[in-house]
């Protein structure tokens, strides 16, 4: 018995460093690349594109609107570290600090639904783990505070559903998610693929979206991600400065996983559908 609670002592200030060590590691680490540096630009490599059906969640990502436009902020201001992106997507930003990392995948999966007039799929959770609905939204109904609880009432008249109403809608669901909430409600999966979200639930926390894949000329898998970013800026496709002849493809597998934004030491493979 004695030499059990000998061991016990020896064991327990192990245990307290150990996990001391563990908090002080942090599981991401925002990067800035230097102002000056401008988005890498090489011949694009020679890839073979992989095909999926016109009308599906990977076709539409592979499809993506982009230009060849710096990152503005909500304000219209060009943001200083344009180093990161390839190319930006056609999607507005708004006029306020709302569309940031984990709102920029939502913005893309409810324009993926809105395009295919899925609208009664258009929903996504708060932190506060209530769903709220762009139906809701377009009956009129709208998020309030009773006591400590959040709760979805009848607010104002029934509208009909445009590009702009869910444009409105968006911007409440970004003020009430994150990555937190994001993670909670996406699938759970093990494989790197188009439509797979790498995502680190916190405060801060990160996340971004592989949007395409391809095989190169040794017949390895590339892929291409994208991006929001705080404060809330355009969306934007990543640029590679680790790989300069491959950008904007990554090299991508499950250990951490660095990009021109955020080096993922600990994060969550997780997928819309």
């Amino acid at each position: 018995m004695l030499r059990k609670h000998w061991l016990l002592f020896l064991f327990v200030p192990v245990l307290l460093f150990l996990l001391i060590q563990i908090k002080k590691t942090p599981s991401i680490h925002f990067l800035k690349l230097p102002s000056i540096v401008h988005p890498v630009k090489h011949a694009a490599p020679e890839l073979r594109p992989l095909g999926y059906p016109k009308d599906s969640w990977s076709f539409f990502l592979q499809q993506l609107p982009t230009e060849d436009k710096p990152i503005v902020d909500y304000k219209g201001n060009p943001v200083s570290n344009q180093g990161k992106r390839f190319k930006i997507l056609t999607y507005d930003v708004g006029h306020a600090d709302l569309q940031q990392c984990a709102d920029a995948l939502m913005r893309i999966r409810a324009e993926f639904l809105f395009s295919r007039k899925k609208y009664k799929e258009i929903s996504f959770h708060f932190c506060s783990g209530l769903n709220y609905s762009w139906t809701d939204y377009l009956k009129g109904k709208r998020p309030v505070m009773k006591g400590r609880n959040q709760i979805i009432v009848q607010t104002v008249a029934i509208c009909e559903p445009s590009h702009k109403t869910l444009r409105e809608y968006l911007d409440i669901v970004y003020a009430y998610a994150n990555t937190v909430s994001l993670c909670g409600e996406l699938k759970y999966t093990n494989r790197l693929e188009i439509g797979t979200v790498i995502i680190y639930p916190g405060n801060p926390g990160h996340c971004c979206m592989i949007v395409d894949a391809a095989l190169n000329g040794k017949n390895d898998t590339v892929y291409k991600l994208v991006e929001g970013y705080m404060p809330a800026q355009s969306i934007y496709v990543l640029s590679n400065p680790f790989e300069p002849d491959l950008n904007p493809w990554y090299h991508l597998g499950k250990g951490d996983i660095n990009t021109a934004s955020c080096s993922f030491r600990s994060y969550y493979l997780r997928k819309f559908e």
